[in-house]
């Protein structure tokens, strides 16, 4: 390690040992251009400590056009296809346009969050899209630091939009009860009654195979979904959480029982052209229920039932909701809805809790005190 002259340009430049390559070749660090000795060696040691905490970075060219296509690519063995589809959309809609002519190791944190503002004036995006931008951003970076193309992540800091959670609706259990009485007529009903007695989402109910339904155990298993297209299934969940096993109510196994006696009918029917996919919720054909068309029926029958409307997704936060309402641990229902964490269920629900743990007291209360009074 030295700080040296160069006599012809009349500037300093300095020579750093960073060990040996893969060949067992001797590795030399090089600096030039340094107007003063002074700053060599305050640069020189900087580079000196990166090199013994092994975070040193190579100066590149790199752009962040060049770096998102081998990164998307690589995060296309993890994620799901229409993950993978909207993280792609997000970088070629708004991240290059923007950000892909700079070099990554020349990108601030400031730089990041001008970004998020024109995203906002400019783009007219949510402070939810811009969080989603900004999470695919923040990954990208990690991933970067870790290939050893930048010495850090300058997104790790950046402020981000606020988001205001909006305020979740539930159904109560009368009106939940009101909605299965009015869809219990329609060939459907067995997707509406899943989804409010399992919290499942929408794409593992219309991926859900009558073997993955254990009626013995009275159990099921979320194995596969459905796109969001309706176009593929596939054996890949959300989380690996979300892989999961629920048990079922025996009256839910007996209308599943009584159901799946009605799709072997039809298969029979039309055995040359049923396509059997094993689907417990599928057409006449045998085929996937297309997602649009299991949402029309669902607010088709919430307009006869006269219930608030809610998403279909809101069935899966009613059923936490009343679980929770009922005092079961919120570590089973972190289980049962497939949550990868507890923390995430408790702050979904957090609005619950309260009147949970006032009712927890009161139960407590009443089971200590009348103990305590019969003990007297």
């Amino acid at each position: 390690m030295k700080v040296k002259k160069d006599e012809k340009r009349g500037t300093w430049y300095f020579v750093v040992e960073a060990g040996k390559d893969e060949k067992g070749k001797r590795k030399q660090i090089f600096k030039r251009g340094f107007k003063t000795e002074a700053e060599a060696k305050r640069e020189m040691r900087k580079v000196a400590m990166q090199v013994d905490e092994n975070t040193y970075v190579k100066p590149t060219k790199r752009t962040l056009a060049d770096f998102f296509p081998e990164w998307l690519q690589s995060k296309s063995l993890k994620l799901r296809k229409h993950t993978l589809e909207v993280y792609t959309g997000h970088v070629n809609k708004h991240i290059i346009p923007k950000l892909g002519r700079f070099e990554l190791i020349k990108i601030t944190t400031a730089q990041i969050e001008k970004f998020y503002i024109d995203l906002a004036k400019d783009a007219q995006l949510s402070p939810r899209t811009i969080l989603d931008i900004h999470k695919i951003v923040k990954s990208a970076f990690e991933a970067a630091v870790k290939r050893k193309y930048v010495p850090h992540n300058p997104v790790k800091d950046a402020e981000t939009p606020k988001v205001e959670k909006k305020e979740m609706k539930v159904w109560g259990v009368l009106e939940a009860n009101q909605f299965l009485k009015v869809a219990k007529e329609h060939r459907l009903y067995p997707a509406f009654l899943l989804a409010l007695t399992t919290g499942m989402r929408q794409s593992e109910i219309l991926g859900l195979r009558w073997k993955d339904i254990d009626f013995e155990n009275e159990t099921l298993s979320v194995r596969q979904t459905l796109s969001h297209d309706g176009k593929e299934l596939t054996a890949q969940t959300k989380t690996k959480t979300s892989t999961r096993t629920i048990s079922l109510d025996q009256r839910v196994l007996e209308v599943l029982q009584k159901h799946k006696r009605n799709t072997m009918k039809e298969m029979l029917a039309i055995r040359p052209v049923y396509q059997n996919n094993d689907l417990v919720i599928c057409t006449g054909f045998g085929t996937p229920i297309l997602p649009r068309n299991l949402l029309r029926t669902f607010y088709n029958l919430i307009k006869k039932a006269d219930v608030p409307k809610i998403r279909f997704h809101d069935l899966r936060h009613t059923v936490a909701t009343l679980m929770l309402q009922e005092d079961i641990n919120p570590k089973i229902v972190k289980e049962i809805l497939g949550h990868s964490d507890v923390r995430i269920t408790l702050d979904i629900y957090s609005h619950v809790l309260p009147s949970v743990h006032k009712e927890t007291a009161k139960k407590y209360g009443n089971m200590l005190f009348n103990q305590s009074n019969s003990s007297q």
